[in-house]
């Protein structure tokens, strides 16, 4: 008997071992990167990287994520002994403090893992942001540093990691630039270089460092995107023509996501040209000292022959530096390699990248300054599609019903009782008052607010084409406004392959967030979302997604300032304007299938300025008006979508004393007349060219879709 008691007691003992030691084996490593590096942009896109191993029993699992504008869930599978790394596109609305929690349950809802209090740090949103795929750590790039009381107006290079490079090119969206080493280039995957393809595409600047020739001739993604092939290395002692140019060279850069000069506020500058920049003390740049070592120490230089490219460093000859345009977007192709010595040591190494990133000299003065911020853009579409149900309460009214609430539960009811005799029925006529004037406070609201279920739907499209320019990538903004006469919740969703869905973004002034509440759940391909909208109350939400198929809107420029139009999009379109240089006209419409010839000069038309320019006032007092809780003034609805809607494609022309605004990464079309494109806007009335976003029946519903097409200039 005692020998099968310490049998048992030695099993038990073992079972315990095993159970504890299975715990230990079965630990789950959950790891959140939020940021580029841990920085994120105010009012833009960020990525935030997630990596889980599970070494444990298999399991489904849900990743919550929330940076306070509402949970972003990630369903995902994870068996036992599996690592999985991927990234989530989410959206910082704040100019101050960003702070991101991950949460890793099962599919019973049970914690299994957490981490929370993320802190990121937040960059101006008029400050560049470099991303870096470095080929080594030390070789990363750098700006210079200069001394300021706010890290957010400090230029920075964020490094990025191969593993967790965004598969999402609107994660992408808030760098202005990217520096890619090709030994990084061989690492990405294949989502990942889509993404950095559109991103491109899309307005990004992607300077381009070759580690190996072979890199990019191996590489049949990144050999397109080359404006020069690579024919061999040589030396030669370019130092001094390095230096200056960084002192006096001509560069300036056009590309959609190049950052505003925090000078003007986002103000475009005048003209078109290249600018140099003079030495002097006054200038950063020019008051870079020669670096003796540099200047004639020989460096291996790449020799390359021009494809559709231009030199912008370097002769014909011997180019330094090769640039061109892709999509709305810009590539730079460097014949050296910045990373290798004698340039890894070079004094003015983060000068040379801060020229090429084109940062502005006011943000390398050591000196106080404050954010620019403003207003944001979504506003503007919001005073177009918020619901005309909604009647608000002047300010005075409601004064005055609160005098006449106090006049008679006060001297009123003191005055009748004491005329009656009656003080003790206070007891009783003061609930009856409190009852009176909630009943009337209930009539009125219901009076100013009650209607019916309404969403309105304004959709932005942007035509990037592809080959011939029958096929196109296509990026959008949805911005949806829903009234709802009853606290309610509403499901909504998009099926396209890259979508997302954020609360309207009000600015960087410190107003009030959306009421919404929203919790999202992204899938393979979309996403499905739930958004609260309190009673007699409108809410906003906006999608910023890409797709691809066909074009249209089909352009090419005939020479001159000919254009020639096709409309592919199967509906009549119509009214189409046409902007070229700071010249417009407009055609009342364009059939379905039609093609027709137009011509932009002196005479026709008008200049870009009166098109936009009377829209800043109207834009301005319609967001006050939207932002005030209360009424006070006669009602500035934005009725005419379209126009409206060209008017806030060029937000940098808008700006005035009045206010400024923040608009999203590409969306501003400004830099693309700069650059010499034309650039046609469509409006397709009543429709949209993707599915809508609500998934529910609305008694109220409008649409409307302005198509955009950039036609760069004829060869």
């Amino acid at each position: 008997m005692r020998r099968r008691s310490i049998v048992w007691s030695l099993l038990l003992i073992a079972g315990m071992a095993w159970g504890a030691g299975s715990r230990a084996w079965a630990k789950i490593q959950f790891d959140v990167f939020p940021g580029y590096d841990t920085t994120a942009r105010a009012g833009a896109w960020y990525p935030v990287g997630v990596e889980i191993f599970n070494d444990g029993p298999g399991f489904n699992g849900i990743v919550e994520l929330d940076a306070g504008q509402g949970p972003v869930r990630i369903p995902l599978e994870l068996p036992t002994n599996t690592r999985k790394r991927f990234s989530v596109p989410l959206f910082n609305p704040s100019r101050n403090f960003l702070s991101v929690d991950g949460r890793l349950f099962d599919d019973r809802g049970k914690l299994r893992e957490e981490q929370t209090a993320k802190r990121v740090t937040v960059q101006g949103w008029e400050v560049p942001l470099l991303g870096a795929l470095p080929g080594s750590f030390a070789g990363a790039p750098g700006f210079p540093e200069v001394t300021q009381q706010q890290a957010g107006w400090q230029p920075r290079v964020a490094r990025l990691q191969p593993e967790l490079f965004p598969d999402s090119p609107v994660a992408l969206e808030g760098l202005n630039s990217l520096y890619l080493n090709t030994a990084r280039a061989l690492e990405l995957k294949e989502p990942q270089v889509r993404a950095l393809q559109a991103w491109v595409h899309g307005g990004g600047q992607l300077i381009v460092a070759v580690d190996q020739p072979a890199d990019v001739n191996a590489t049949p993604w990144l050999r397109a995107l080359m404006p020069a092939t690579l024919e061999g290395v040589a030396e030669a002692p370019v130092g001094a023509a390095l230096q200056d140019w960084v002192r006096s060279g001509v560069w300036d850069p056009q590309f959609a996501y190049k950052a505003v000069d925090p000078l003007s506020g986002g103000v475009l500058r005048s003209g078109g040209s290249r600018r140099r920049r003079e030495a002097g003390p006054s200038d950063p740049f020019g008051a870079r000292a020669p670096d003796s070592a540099v200047a004639a120490a020989p460096i291996p230089i790449l020799k390359l022959r021009l494809r559709d490219g231009q030199v912008a460093l370097g002769t014909s000859e011997q180019p330094l530096m090769v640039e061109a345009p892709r999509g709305r977007g810009q590539v730079v192709l460097l014949a050296f390699n910045p990373e290798r010595e004698p340039l890894k040591s070079w004094t003015q190494r983060p000068w040379f990248f801060a020229r090429l990133a084109d940062v502005p000299p006011t943000l390398l003065a050591s000196e106080e300054r404050q954010f620019f911020g403003g207003r944001g853009l979504d506003s503007v579409f919001g005073a177009m599609i918020e619901t005309r149900q909604v009647r608000k309460l002047p300010v005075g009214f409601l004064l005055l019903l609160l005098l006449a609430y106090l006049v008679v539960i006060g001297p009123f009811d003191q005055w009748w009782l004491k005329r009656i005799n009656r003080p003790m029925l206070t007891w009783i006529t003061f609930p009856i008052y409190v009852a009176l004037f909630s009943g009337l406070i209930y009539v009125i609201g219901y009076k100013l607010r009650a209607g019916v279920t309404e969403w309105n739907e304004l959709h932005i499209v942007d035509v990037l084409p592809q080959g011939d320019g029958s096929r196109a990538a296509l990026r959008g903004w949805s911005f949806g406004s829903l009234y709802s006469p009853a606290n309610d919740t509403y499901p909504l969703g998009s099926d396209l392959p890259v979508a997302t869905l954020r609360g309207e973004f009000r600015g960087l002034w410190g107003v009030s967030g959306d009421p919404a509440r929203m919790n999202t759940t992204v899938r393979a391909q979309g996403f499905d979302a739930e958004m609260f909208v309190p009673v007699w109350s409108s809410a906003m939400a906006v999608s910023d997604w890409e797709d691809a198929g066909d074009a249209p809107l089909v352009a090419r420029a005939l020479g001159g300032s000919r254009l020639e139009l096709q409309n592919a999009s199967g509906r009549p379109l119509g009214p189409v304007w046409i902007l070229t240089g700071d010249r417009w006209v407009q055609i009342p419409e364009l059939p379905s299938g039609a093609t027709r010839e137009v011509e932009v000069s002196e005479g026709r038309g008008g200049t870009t300025g009166e098109l936009v320019g009377s829209w800043d006032g109207r834009f301005q007092a319609a967001i006050s008006q939207r932002e005030d809780t209360f009424g006070g003034g006669e009602r500035l609805p934005i009725d005419d979508w379209a126009q409206a809607s060209v008017a806030a494609s060029l937000p940098s022309t808008l700006q005035s004393p009045n206010g400024s605004y923040v608009w999203p990464a590409g969306f501003d079309l400004s830099p693309l007349l700069r650059r010499g494109d034309s650039v046609v806007l469509a409006w397709l009335p009543d429709t949209t060219l993707e599915p809508a976003l609500n998934r529910f029946q609305a008694a109220r519903s409008r649409k409307g879709t302005l198509i955009r097409l950039a036609v760069p200039p004829a060869p």
